[in-house]
């Protein structure tokens, strides 16, 4: 499950959270489209699967076991790439975890290590592969936010700020290449998923006192693998994954007060389920050995939610639709 010595023609792609959900399905994409893929995860039972896939492909894989909380293997993890391939052509950060209840009752040291991997494990990616990029003098870094980034939530305080905070570095990276005269040349781009059917929510420290859910409406994770693709063949600023992401984010923006009423009433009602929980600080800190692989079985759960969520559901996504259209309408008639 390794890379073939010296250096390779073919394009090189570096994922990390590549042993399940998004980062999972991105190594796929990826690989079915040529790239050779350097796979990161803390679980590499699980790494080693995804690159047997990725292999059957016809291309080539690394495997790492990486934590990305931990600088010194990021680094590693990107000299080891460079070393197998000769280059790389696109790092993708994407490996997070979740954080679930009110503010008040979040342990500090959880929402401490949640932005350790959230926020620093980006951090430490971007600073690897940038000094990679300059070297080589051409890359694409893809930072995967959340539309929480844009449109934070309730009882997802840390997780909205550990996103907002990715997204702000993503700028000011930009800004300063461009002072530098090296944008084009090195991209860095921003993807803000919706709700997507992975195990994050399985997963997730919880303190909400319920169990929780992913909220509707929920997208697959391959949809979210191929705008990841499209923007490393052709790097933008920032993409939203997901019709409602958009939404919320316009409606946050030009309505900030109707949407915290809105949003913040569908929040409680879709991502608390009506089934108590004991408190647990879920895979922060160690894997699990449930709740594997791409996907959550969300979209076929949440099709079978409770009617009042689903018509609450619909009533916002209308809701912002229209404001959407009418404030775009009102940027035509002043354009």
């Amino acid at each position: 499950m390794t890379a073939k010595e010296g250096p390779t023609e073919r394009k090189v792609a570096v994922i990390t959270g590549a042993s399940s959900g998004i980062g999972m399905a991105t190594a796929l994409q990826f690989a079915e489209n040529g790239y050779n893929i350097v796979l990161a995860a803390r679980r590499m039972d699980e790494l080693k699967e995804v690159a047997r896939r990725c292999e059957e492909m016809g291309i080539e894989t690394l495997a790492v076991m990486t934590d990305v909380s931990d600088d010194e293997q990021v680094h590693d993890l990107c000299g080891r790439a460079v070393e197998a391939f000769g280059h790389i052509d696109i790092w993708i950060n994407n490996a997070g975890v979740y954080l679930v209840g009110k503010f008040d009752d979040l342990p500090l040291k959880d929402m401490r290590r949640l932005m350790d991997v959230n926020f620093f494990g980006y951090v430490h990616g971007s600073h690897a592969a940038l000094a990679q990029f300059r070297e080589q003098d051409y890359g694409t870094l893809i930072n995967v936010s959340s539309v929480n980034a844009a449109a934070p939530q309730p009882y997802v305080s840390a997780y909205s700020a550990s996103k907002a905070a990715v997204r702000a570095l993503d700028e000011s990276i930009r800004m300063e290449l461009r002072l530098e005269g090296l944008l084009g040349k090195i991209n860095v781009c921003t993807i803000m998923p919706a709700g997507i059917d992975t195990n994050l929510f399985q997963n997730g420290a919880n303190y909400s006192g319920h169990k929780i859910q992913a909220i509707e409406p929920v997208y697959d994770p391959a949809y979210v693998a191929k705008h990841i693709y499209a923007v490393a063949e052709k790097p933008r600023r920032e993409k939203y994954v997901g019709p409602i992401g958009t939404l919320m984010a316009l409606q946050r923006t030009h309505l900030p007060g109707m949407y915290e009423k809105q949003v913040g009433k569908f929040t409680d009602a879709d991502l608390l389920a009506d089934e108590d929980a004991a408190p647990t600080s879920g895979n922060l800190y160690d894997t699990l050995d449930e709740n594997r692989g791409m996907r959550g079985g969300w979209r076929e759960k949440r099709l079978r939610a409770d009617r009042f969520n689903m018509i609450t559901g619909g009533v916002l996504a209308a809701t912002i639709g229209l404001i959407g259209l009418g404030l775009l309408a009102a940027n035509k008639r002043r354009g």
